[in-house]
C-alpha cells in the first residue's frame, strides 16, 4: 500500500508530513500540486522541505498550464470561478491517486 502525502506548500500539510515522519514513519511519497505560477520562495520551500524529510517532493502537473486554463475560461480564478483549484490542482491529484491505487492519501487542514 503506498502512502501519498499531499503539500500544498502551507503551514498545515507542512506541519502533517513532518509529524507524520516523527511519529509514524514510512516510504511516503511527498507530492505537491504547482501551478506554474509560484513564486520562487514556494520552490525554495518545497525544497528545504525535502531535505528535512529525507525525500525530494514530487511535483504533479496539469495537463494544461495556467496560461492555457486562463484562454479557455476567458478569466482569472476568482470566488466566483474557482477553475484554479479544480482544474490545476484537484483534477490532478485525483489521476495521481487513481495511477497509485490502492493507497492512502493524507491532507493537512485544520
Amino acid at each position: 500500500m503506498k502512502h501519498i502525502v499531499a503539500l500544498s506548500g502551507g503551514k498545515d500539510s507542512t506541519a502533517l508530513a513532518l509529524r507524520l515522519a516523527e511519529v509514524e514513519p514510512q516510504d511516503y511519497i511527498y507530492v505537491c500540486t504547482p501551478t506554474g505560477k509560484e513564486l520562487p520562495e514556494m520552490f525554495a520551500h518545497w525544497l528545504k522541505l525535502g531535505e528535512m524529510l529525507g525525500k525530494p517532493i514530487l511535483p504533479v502537473m496539469a495537463q494544461q498550464s495556467f496560461d492555457t486554463q486562463i484562454q479557455m475560461y476567458n478569466t482569472l480564478p476568482n470566488s466566483r470561478m474557482r477553475w484554479c483549484t479544480r482544474e490545476l490542482k484537484i483534477v490532478p491529484m485525483k489521476q495521481f491517486l487513481l495511477v497509485n491505487a490502492p493507497c492512502v492519501h493524507y491532507v493537512g487542514l485544520r
